[in-house]
């Protein structure tokens, strides 16, 4: 009677074969085991899953607004009403639909605001390397 037999090299199925009997030592009879999966002797277990893959830090322009404090966000908006590189910030924040926050643009324009006082040292690190929560992503 035909069956199927999984290769073993190392603890893990390397191949599957098709037999009447196992021509090899490393050759175990089994109908469940896959190419990848270990095997320890006895039996067989696929791999683990793998990781979820690590989404890029980018969120939404509104999510991107609520990082700052409602006194941080006033006061960026009445310094760009006398200062040009602060203006220039907001006329670019506006446009944009998304913000990464690993962008070195993203970073200099908050570099921008603490060197004008607009925001502290500590605030910039904290906007910039807060998790990204789900409801914050576009």
């Amino acid at each position: 009677m035909i069956k199927n037999y999984a290769i073993i090299e190392n603890g893990v199925v390397i191949n599957i074969a098709v037999s009447e009997s196992a021509l090899l030592p490393n050759w175990v009879q089994s109908d469940v085991a896959q190419i990848g999966w270990t095997y320890d002797g006895a039996a067989f277990h696929p791999p683990a899953p793998p990781p979820p893959p690590v989404l890029p830090p980018i969120i939404t322009r509104l999510a991107f607004r609520y990082r700052l404090t409602d006194t941080e966000y006033v006061n960026i908006l009445t310094a760009a009403k006398s200062d040009v590189q602060v203006a220039a910030w907001v006329e670019t924040f506006n446009i944009v639909s998304q913000v990464n926050l690993n962008d070195p643009r993203t970073k200099s324009g908050l570099d921008m605001m603490v060197s004008k006082g607009l925001l502290t040292a500590e605030r910039e690190t904290e906007i910039l390397t807060a998790p990204v929560t789900p409801d914050e992503r576009p």
